[in-house]
């Protein structure tokens, strides 16, 4: 398994305005071979970027507000071009659920401020830079971040700062922060696709000189969107709460968001099959039998950390490592595989304290045991997002070491070597 998908990957545009940001981002990617805009979307027919992309040979649709609250004729129309990805570059409506859930974690959008100042429903274009000035601030800048039902309101990816000096008008503030738009906005979105590292305040070579005045987000708060794939894989799982359906993985194969929701899906199975083999009547050849199913699937999890694990290791291969770096006793993929566990602990006991059936002794316990779940996502999220930003900074090095797993290898377990040699 490869760590990163070589594949020629999609971009879908929306826009509502003019259309800089998008022939920015077009002009970018034109000669890509790994990344294409293959479809700009609006809600304006008579909107700029119509022109931008027709000039630019990128095949442009208008759709109704209406069409864009529903989503269904988005997703067909994106699903035509076959768009792995959405970029949303002024574009001024709310997404809509349908199109969230299609494209979950894979919609980002771009905010003229720095986020969570002057951010919300109707801060956007000149309000905004007119509402920084107004509030006399002496910085502003951009933020780049994932798309949720909220406006402005997902994780932060990016953000880039420019200064706001006193003399300054609104339109003196749109300049600067356009400058930063053009200047970052296509490269955040190649690393993201191409599961690099976003770090400030150096995105490529071509960008050093700006230390001063960018400021790192710690590697995109990865462990959050990590625990969005693992609740969309357990929310997934439990539609139809079904050990043997089939896995309906919405992500690209042999990339990091495919793997992380095959693991959540093996998680669940296996936490139902825990289940199920406890049942005190249970047959004891059915037992064997789901005994031996999560032994084939533990290993399955196992080499899906040590992909993990290897995904990070290329991530961070090119990092300059300080000489007195460290090593972690625990490996970023083993703390994600505990993140996944905990998304399906959290999952299970929130439904406990909706129980109808249940005493209001069994309820409060049980919102006692979330509170400290959900606390302990906190922390593990926290520790792991502060694990990543070392090694991005070379403070850390890490090296993956294969389990070794000796009981599910027959040259390595006795029963199984000594059963072949006496046979």
């Amino acid at each position: 398994m490869r760590i990163f998908n070589i594949q020629m990957q999609n971009i879908a545009i929306f826009g509502s305005g003019s259309g800089t940001n998008a022939e920015n981002i077009i002009r970018y990617f034109a000669k890509s071979d790994t990344i294409r805009v293959a479809v700009v979307i609006s809600n304006k027919k008579d909107a700029g970027i119509h022109l931008r992309a027709k000039n630019l040979n990128v095949p442009s649709f208008t759709f109704s507000s209406s069409e864009f609250r529903e989503g269904d004729l988005i997703v067909d129309k994106l699903a035509e071009f076959q768009v792995d990805f959405v970029v949303l570059a002024g574009f001024l409506l709310l997404i809509s659920p349908v199109i969230i859930r299609s494209f979950q974690g894979r919609i980002i959008n771009i905010h003229p401020a720095l986020l969570p100042k002057f951010g919300g429903k109707g801060m956007y274009g000149s309000y905004v830079h007119e509402a920084v000035v107004a509030a006399k601030e002496t910085s502003t800048g951009i933020t780049i971040h994932y798309v949720n039902e909220r406006y402005d309101d997902g994780a932060v990816i990016f953000q880039a700062t420019c200064p706001v000096a006193p003399h300054d008008t609104p339109d003196k503030v749109a300049a600067k922060v356009h400058a930063l738009e053009y200047q970052y906005f296509p490269v955040v979105i190649e690393r993201l696709l191409l599961g690099q590292s976003i770090k400030n305040p150096s995105l490529t070579q071509r960008h050093r000189g700006h230390r001063e005045s960018q400021r790192m987000i710690i590697e995109d708060k990865l462990s959050e969107r990590f625990y969005e794939i693992f609740e969309q894989a357990t929310r997934d799982y439990h539609l139809e709460d079904d050990i043997n359906a089939a896995c309906l993985n919405p992500y690209k194969e042999e990339t990091i968001s495919f793997a992380l929701y095959r693991k959540n899906r093996i998680d669940a199975v296996q936490w139902h099959l825990e289940d199920i083999i406890r049942a005190p009547d249970i047959n004891p050849v059915e037992a064997l039998t789901i005994k031996r199913r999560i032994d084939k699937l533990n290993q399955e999890r196992t080499d899906l950390v040590e992909w993990i694990d290897g995904y990070f290791l290329n991530l961070y291969k090119d990092v300059e490592v300080l000489a007195n770096a460290t090593i972690n006793t625990e490996s970023p993929a083993w703390a994600v595989d505990r993140l996944s566990i905990l998304a399906l602990k959290i999952y299970h006991i929130r439904l406990e304290t909706e129980r109808l059936d249940a005493s209001e002794e069994h309820l409060e316990k049980c919102k006692e045991k979330l509170a400290v779940l959900m606390e302990q996502k906190n922390d593990l999220t926290i520790a792991l997002d502060q694990l990543l930003h070392d090694y991005a900074e070379g403070r850390k090095y890490m090296k993956v070491y294969k389990q070794m797993k000796m009981y599910n290898d027959p040259a390595l377990n006795p029963i199984l070597y000594n059963k072949k040699t006496n046979g």
